[in-house]
């Protein structure tokens, strides 16, 4: 059984940006008070500034509004996100990167053969996955010559806010310094289907569980940033949604709609890094169960572990659904050998386990009789011949 989510890395710049960079930051743009800027982050700022992030942590619950209203109009909601959620979703882009980084390294490979390795970044607010790929950048040698970034959002003052926290990182590592440049696009993310550009990696960050893909421009627009990211022999395009049941279903329907009819006839040319085994249609688009995934991870930084102490508990699971498509996408699993498991062991009214394992159009299912020892866990590989 060989389980397929490790914990995080988290690149040499990581303490910087969130126990130094971020809150300097943020203390500067958004405290009240004259008096309380140009000083070191403090217990005392950190308890201030808990109880925006209380209230956003609200906000982000199932029991959200079906619409969710603009926080990032608010200072309040920015200076919030910026100190605990863009940490937390680094994190989450940092997990998924470390899972395939052959994606990312086919990115990173675009980059230096153009000379310019371009990222768009949709939906972008503060940059949070084009700083997350910097910083996993940032542990290679032999960068492009420049790292465009081209961020996507309607409101200006949050991509203002990555593209200063992104200078601030530039400032800090060594082998960035002229290489990136940072262009806010205060647009509608679909509009970068008009960029001419050649992208070495298209990124989506919970776009889909904040757009209402009702309109038909921007489905149109996905379609056709999908396309070119996936045929660019790039890394791709990746979408990554948090992991309740509505996006990540959307999420499931977009890859069969854009992908598949069924397993022997796919609609495209293009592949999946992950996290599908194959390019049958999604077992869980539809129904009481969706796919999503879940990863022992302890983000490092004091001020994180301060606000999530706040909030009342301590994160050791970060949790997320995700697709990531490509051309250069390795073969699928031989479906003969081996299956992903989609689902935490289920207690089934006899007392004995199941667990749910990804198959075309219907997960297929494995039970396990009486006490068993390491059960699998959501997304392990586990081989068919197993027996517990």
């Amino acid at each position: 059984m060989k389980p397929s989510t490790p914990s995080a890395n988290f690149p040499r710049p990581w303490l910087k940006l969130v126990d130094e960079i971020i809150p300097t930051y943020v203390k500067d743009r958004y405290s009240p008070k004259e008096s309380w800027k140009g000083k070191p982050f403090s217990k005392t700022d950190g308890s201030f500034f808990s109880r925006g992030i209380l209230e956003l942590s609200a906000l982000f619950t199932d029991e959200r509004p079906a619409k969710l209203p603009d926080y990032f109009a608010h200072p309040k909601s920015r200076s919030s996100y910026l100190l605990y959620f863009l940490p937390l979703q680094a994190a989450k882009f940092l997990t998924v990167i470390g899972l395939h980084e052959k994606a990312a390294l086919a990115a990173l490979e675009h980059g230096r053969k153009a000379g310019v390795l371009r990222i768009a970044d949709l939906g972008a607010g503060p940059a949070t996955a084009s700083i997350a790929f910097l910083l996993w950048l940032s542990d290679h040698k032999d960068l492009p010559t420049k790292i465009e970034i081209d961020a996507y959002d309607t409101n200006g003052t949050i991509l203002q806010d990555g593209g200063a926290i992104i200078a601030k990182i530039v400032e800090s590592v060594p082998s960035f310094q002229g290489r990136v440049e940072f262009h806010a696009v205060r647009e509608p993310w679909w509009n970068a289907a008009r960029s001419p550009k050649d992208y070495s990696l298209v990124i989506a960050g919970n776009v889909l569980n904040e757009t209402s893909l009702t309109n038909p421009k921007a489905y149109a627009s996905l379609k056709t940033i999908l396309d070119r990211a996936a045929h660019s022999k790039g890394g791709g395009m990746l979408f990554l949604e948090p992991a309740s049941r509505k996006p990540s279903q959307l999420l499931s329907q977009i890859r069969d709609r854009f992908l598949v009819t069924d397993e022997e006839h796919p609609k495209l040319t293009y592949g999946i890094w992950g996290p599908c085994p194959h390019l049958g249609l999604c077992p869980l688009a539809h129904g009481r169960d969706w796919c999503h995934f879940s990863t022992h991870v302890d983000v490092p930084g004091v001020w994180f572990q301060f606000f999530s102490k706040a909030l009342g508990s301590e994160r050791h699971w970060i949790k997320y659904s995700y697709v990531w498509f490509g051309a250069g996408a390795p073969s699928r699993l031989d479906m003969k050998k081996s299956r992903l498991v989609i689902s935490d062991p289920i207690t089934m009214k006899s007392g004995d386990k199941t667990i749910l394992l990804c198959e075309p159009k219907e997960a297929g299912r494995r039970i396990f009789k009486g006490f068993v020892k390491n059960l699998p866990l959501r997304g392990d590989i586990v081989p068919v011949s197993s027996s517990y």
